[in-house]
């Protein structure tokens, strides 16, 4: 295991710089099981039928040139195993209070590192570095980006399910008014809407 800097990226020109989320919550707001399991979204996913697809997934991550996710949801993806590793060879920023503590696999040392900064900060370094779209995934982690309006945009997928309780996506969010871009609904319940940040 390692953990790097991110200062050993690549610099690249700037150019402007967009966070989005793209994320699925219960219909009550839940991202997860009170343990941090997604376990119930595999229902889901196994009954989504071809016309479904991927829900739009795999166009969204080919837009994305930098992920950066919260400590917890990194070792949960990791936990997959290197198979279902879903990012390809994208750089990861593992955003955590402590990097010295994030444990990175050697497999993917060459693009994950451990952040520490704010999230304004971190939006300044990757449009300093170049990187055009970022994906924020993590609960906590999409939390801080809100309060700090670094996010632009959002796309939720609400699965049909009342969890009752577990981790929620919005918690001591700030108020932000969105504009609604679009919704779909596929076969096996989902909805997915799209929303603009107005900032």
């Amino acid at each position: 295991y390692s953990s790097a800097a991110v200062s050993y990226l690549p610099i690249m020109e700037n150019v402007k710089t967009k966070a989005s989320v793209y994320i699925a919550t219960t219909v009550d707001g839940y991202i997860a099981d009170s343990d941090g399991s997604v376990e119930f979204l595999n229902q889901y996913q196994s009954s989504a039928s071809e016309a479904d697809g991927d829900m739009g997934f795999a166009e969204f991550l080919n837009s994305i040139d930098l992920l950066i996710m919260g400590r917890k949801t990194f070792d949960q993806v990791i936990s997959f195993g290197d198979d279902l590793w879903p990012y390809g060879d994208r750089q990861v920023w593992i955003w955590s209070r402590n990097p010295s503590v994030v444990k990175i696999p050697q497999i993917r040392s060459s693009i994950a590192v451990a952040v520490s900064a704010a999230p304004n900060e971190l939006m300044r370094m990757a449009q300093q570095k170049g990187y055009r779209h970022v994906y924020v995934d993590g609960g906590t982690t999409i939390q801080q980006f809100l309060q700090q309006d670094c996010i632009d945009d959002l796309v939720l997928t609400r699965v049909p399910l009342l969890l009752g309780d577990g981790i929620p996506l919005f918690f001591k969010t700030p108020r932000l008014s969105l504009e609604h871009v679009s919704t779909k609904s596929y076969s096996n319940g989902l909805v997915q809407s799209h929303y603009l940040v107005k900032h």
